[in-house]
């Protein structure tokens, strides 16, 4: 009697029962055993099922603009510790630590007001901060590249300058990364993606460690040199961050994608999937530059209604929101106990209103456009959308009758 074993899809060993006990015969050749190593290594486990489609393509994309990263950082350190004074025999080592500590000081302050202001939209638009944190990490190499040739009393300036930067960078780059590995996470096994992608990261690092130590020998024969290699690895380095966002095919709802698959819907009638709205979705300029801004959570005091108007809605519409159109926004005030299920539909009545020129007025729907909502539901997870968890961008704010 004989079974075969088989691991994530490949063959590796074949076992034989007999009368004179067990025979295991290794069927996997040499380079199966090391594509098969590699991927337990640097892949997560069950890859390919256990990941989105969309894993290798951005893993490929992401893994180059790290490594452009990693040379660029080469070129910011040795200008740094140029303007700091190493090997200046006229350099305090008591200045060069009190820069130090002020770049730091810096940096942990704006970190701290950077996840404070804008902490609940880096879930929303993931893509776009992503790519924000990587050219905000551009700027501030570059100011590294300048400081050498600031005076002694603007080089500790442009150092905070670039640990504001970077802070910003830590905070926008670690949760937008986290919010990717997420999505990427098909089967409970964001850890294991996580694990795998920091593994991914460090082989990266090591090649470029390997590569700057050739690069530093190249830099320091000219300034113009320094200049236009940096140039070339900037370049590349949004290149290969644009390509690795845009190739991203998120299934969850953000303003930007419910727009885009809203104006769709309204024009054509049937609804986008998200590999669709994905070759369209505008995630550099975000939501605002498509039709009215949508306000989700918004207070009863921002309304103005008459006492009247609001008090009949109130009284005659028991639904968990409140939707008012004022000028170039769409209020929708929420009511408490709403949902997530709740948010989706109030915006789908909210852009159908942003659409509309009529004066400032509360929105109630009507059986029919329930309906219709209801239809639009069922095609939006026949196409594969993930109505679950829609960050649409509300505040907590919520209103309830006393």
């Amino acid at each position: 009697m004989r079974f075969k074993e088989d691991y994530d899809g490949t063959t590796v060993n074949e076992i034989e029962f007999d009368g004179h006990g067990t025979k295991i015969l290794n069927v996997a050749k040499g380079h199966q055993k090391l594509s098969s190593f590699l991927k337990e290594v640097f892949l997560p486990e069950g890859y390919p099922n256990s990941v989105s489609k969309d894993y290798l393509t951005y893993q490929f994309w992401d893994t180059l603009q790290e490594l452009c990263s990693t040379l660029n950082g080469t070129l910011a350190s040795h200008a740094i510790f140029q303007g700091m004074g190493v090997g200046n025999s006229k350099a305090s080592a008591l200045g060069a630590t009190y820069t130090w500590l002020m770049k730091d000081g810096s940096g942990m302050i704006s970190n701290i007001l950077f996840a404070w202001s804008k902490g609940t939209l880096l879930d929303i638009d993931a893509k776009r901060w992503r790519l924000f944190a990587d050219v905000l990490n551009d700027i501030a190499m570059f100011l590294d590249l300048l400081s050498p040739l600031a005076p002694p009393y603007l080089f500790t300036f442009a150092m905070c300058c670039t640990s504001v930067f970077r802070s910003l960078v830590g905070v926008a780059g670690g949760c937008t990364r986290a919010t990717i590995k997420q999505h990427q996470a098909q089967c409970n096994n964001m850890a294991d993606v996580s694990a795998k992608d920091g593994s991914q990261e460090k082989l990266s690092g090591l090649l470029g460690l390997f590569l700057s130590m050739t690069l530093i020998n190249i830099i320091s024969v000219s300034p113009l040199i320094t200049w236009a290699t940096f140039s070339l690895l900037t370049v590349l380095h949004l290149y290969f961050n644009y390509r690795a966002c845009s190739c991203l095919v998120m299934k969850s709802l953000n303003p930007t994608r419910y727009k885009v698959i809203l104006e769709h819907w309204f024009k054509e009638g049937n609804v986008l999937n998200p590999e669709q709205v994905n070759c369209v979705e505008p995630f550099i300029l975000g939501h605002r530059g498509i039709g009215k801004h949508i306000v989700v959570g918004a207070s009863l005091g921002d309304l103005n209604p008459s006492r009247s108007d609001l008090t009949d809605t109130l009284d005659t519409n028991d639904s968990r929101y409140i939707i008012y159109r004022f000028n170039d926004e769409v209020r929708i005030c929420l009511r408490s106990g709403s949902n997530h299920a709740d948010q989706i539909e109030a915006y789908y009545f909210a852009y159908m209103a942003a659409q509309e020129s009529s004066d400032s007025t509360i929105i109630i729907s009507n059986t029919d456009q329930i309906s219709a909502h209801q239809k639009f539901l069922s095609e939006m997870s026949r196409e594969g959308w993930d109505l679950s968890f829609s960050p649409l961008g509300s505040s907590q704010l919520r209103y309830s009758l006393v």
